[in-house]
């Protein structure tokens, strides 16, 4: 499995070679609490979203803010419904909760094999009988183990990506709302963590989901945040702190094998 580095620096070896380079990597990694590091990333921990062990984690899930501004999400989340990370508009990211930890971020989730037609002929007609029946389709789905149910609280990571929804937004309309898309920074921090989650727990593009998809959201809630073509496109946001002696130096995200 490769090992992820962030290149932090470069500069002249001697003030005689201009050619000769020096380079600065640190390897990004999660720490044993289940926090990621040297990715740039604002580790904020906000307790209240916490709620309990995490399984994996499994899957990843993607969503929305419904808002314009990382603020009123951070805020809202210490009200205690929130998840792992958040993605600002100008490609910022803040975890908020260990990777160690559960947080409720998903919701009742629906029927994976009645959704995608693959049930045994007696469950989809039993799923089918019960009609909308969030609640009765959640107590028979998570008695099922993952991947052969949709990812739960107890086995998933949320990505919250700061981002407005713009039509067809109440609860009385029609279930085919859009969003803001995601800005080329946001896009560009969503696949970093991904990249990161995919090489410290195993998880693949087929572990990612859209909110909506897997819970009982608005439509196209989880939509447009992330494409299997995106992968390894990602790189961190640039450090707050400068470095003695590399000041104005750009940083790049990379993969060295290991």
């Amino acid at each position: 499995m490769s090992r992820k580095y962030m290149l932090v620096a470069e500069s002249p070896t001697t003030p005689v070679s201009q050619t000769q380079r020096k380079q600065i990597a640190v390897r990004v990694y999660v720490d044993e609490k289940g926090w990621v590091q040297n990715a740039g990333f604002t580790l904020k921990a906000i307790p209240e979203v916490e709620k309990g062990s995490l399984a994996g984690p499994k899957a990843i899930v993607l969503h929305r803010t419904s808002g314009d501004n990382v603020e009123s999400a951070l805020t809202s989340a210490k009200k205690g419904v929130g998840t792992h990370f958040y993605v600002d508009k100008d490609g910022a990211v803040y975890q908020v909760a260990s990777l160690l930890k559960k947080t409720f971020h998903v919701g009742k989730i629906r029927s994976k094999c009645f959704e995608s037609g693959t049930c045994p002929i007696d469950e989809m007609k039993m799923i089918k009988s019960w009609g909308f029946a969030p609640g009765k389709i959640y107590s028979h789905e998570k008695a099922k183990a993952y991947p052969a149910r949709y990812p739960m609280n107890e086995d998933s990571v949320g990505i919250e990506t700061v981002a407005k929804c713009l039509t067809n937004c109440g609860d009385d309309d029609p279930d085919d709302a859009t969003w803001d898309p995601p800005t080329p920074a946001q896009s560009a921090a969503i696949v970093t963590i991904i990249d990161i989650l995919k090489s410290a727990y195993g998880i693949t593009d087929s572990d990612i989901y859209e909110h909506d998809k897997v819970s009982y959201k608005k439509g196209g809630e989880g939509a447009g945040l992330y494409s299997s073509d995106d992968d390894g496109k990602g790189f961190p946001p640039t450090f707050d702190q400068e470095i003695p002696g590399y000041e104005g130096v750009n940083q790049g995200y990379r993969h060295r094998g290991g």
